[in-house]
């Protein structure tokens, strides 16, 4: 049982690189302050979210959500809109912003519970409830030869970077993450997107 639980963990910290596209065309280093707009999908909100504390982590200008979210409930845009040309250069000037990022939450599935009865093959007894990866929470109280575990959550998110003066899309990535909840697996993808950007983008603060 202790290999099987060592070989989940670590299946759960392997690092992933996202996959990422860069505009050869764009110039960062005209890029000063920055607004995340609610990506779209499942827990949008909570991407946009973790995705600006990515941000403000590695020393980037970020724009208070709650003021991005007032401004485009005053001058009736979505997010959707953002690639727009006139839109985003619209937002950019109500925002005082040089670029957005906007994005898509394309799979988001949240952790679960399994009931494992131990014997040689411990796979072998496992009664799924739902999800995928498990890993260990300890012994299930009355039942002596089981254990209670958990399924990994599930997220992939896409995100773009996109200049407010033109509407074109700078930076581009993409990625998938099992965690052990959906924040922090958004968190560890997020976190990856920004490094990919730290060597192109020079406001941000090399970690």
């Amino acid at each position: 049982m202790k290999n099987f639980i060592l070989a989940l963990a670590l299946l759960l910290s392997a690092c992933t690189a996202p996959k990422v596209a860069v505009n050869p065309r764009a110039d960062f280093s005209g890029i000063k302050r920055v607004a995340v707009l609610s990506f779209s999908g499942p827990k949008g909100d909570l991407a946009a979210d973790v995705m600006t504390q990515s941000l403000l982590e590695r020393g980037a200008d970020v724009v208070e959500r709650q003021r991005l979210d007032s401004v485009l409930r005053e001058q009736s845009l979505t997010a959707s809109s953002a690639f727009d040309p006139a839109t985003a250069k619209q937002l950019g000037r109500l925002l005082g912003v040089d670029a957005l990022f906007v994005g898509t939450v394309a799979e988001s599935t949240p952790q679960s519970t399994y009931i494992v009865s131990q014997s040689a093959n411990p796979q072998s007894n496992v009664t799924q409830v739902s999800g995928n990866t498990v890993y260990s929470e300890g012994a299930v109280m009355g039942l002596p030869t089981a254990q209670l575990l958990s399924t990994t959550a599930n997220v992939s998110l896409l995100s773009r970077m996109v200049d407010v003066q033109t509407g074109s899309v700078m930076w581009s990535a993409s990625m998938a993450y099992e965690g052990f909840d959906i924040t922090s697996a958004m968190s560890s993808i997020t976190d990856a997107f920004i490094r990919s950007l730290s060597p192109i983008w020079p406001e941000l603060s090399a970690k």
